[in-house]
């Protein structure tokens, strides 16, 4: 293995930065990191990167002292004892699914000129970034902006969710790009995301 000092602190960093806010290091809060970074929503990088700066941390059974002093409630020997635990839980974990959902670049977005329009989605803004994990692009229309957000879910599907110019609005439309199963593709969506079925309006072809 042969990471980047740097980049090792920088990775243990974002796994540690909030730490002071997690009521313990207990083994649970252990297995709630690992999902985090199976799920792909808080982590920049998928979990073999994380895994590999753990190694490193683990194997000089010490942290970065500037990552050891992010900490005002924890001792290093403790942060190092639940990164070993953290480790341990992902390792047991293989093999890593994909992230949940995985944010497409808006460029793509001519993209989806042809593709149908399959779902109507009920919520409010904040709460589908809160679900999928990722902010909205805004692209022209007119005099206003749109909000568009391109995901590739888990299952493979490629869809986006686009929005009204209008901010108020709680409506969104959800798009299928290519020949997938579009009932296939909304339950896909409505399982990953959390969201109730009852947010979810599939729309007749």
């Amino acid at each position: 293995m042969s990471m980047d000092p740097g980049d090792v602190r920088g990775l243990m960093n974002q796994l540690l930065y909030p730490i002071d806010g997690a009521p313990d290091l207990s083994d649970a809060m252990a297995a709630r990191m690992v999902d985090n970074l199976i799920d792909g929503r808080l982590f920049a990088h998928p979990p073999a990167v994380y895994a590999e700066a753990m190694d490193h941390t683990l194997s000089r059974g010490a942290l970065h002292p500037e990552t050891a002093e992010m900490s005002r409630r924890f001792t290093e020997p403790d942060l190092v004892d639940f990164l070993r635990r953290v480790r341990q839980l992902l390792e047991e974990r293989r093999p890593w699914p994909p992230p949940k959902f995985r944010k497409i670049d808006v460029a793509e977005w001519p993209s989806f000129g042809d593709a149908a329009v399959i779902a109507q989605v009920n919520r409010p803004t904040l709460q589908l970034t809160g679900a999928v994990g990722f902010p909205f692009d805004h692209i022209p229309a007119g005099e206003g902006k749109l909000p568009v957000l391109i995901l590739q879910l888990r299952t493979g599907e490629v869809i986006a969710l686009m929005g009204s110019v209008d901010p108020r609005s709680t409506t969104f439309a959800l798009l299928l790009r290519g020949s997938d199963d579009a009932t296939a593709a909304i339950t896909h969506f409505q399982q990953l995301s959390g969201l109730r079925p009852t947010d979810i309006t599939a729309l007749s072809k």
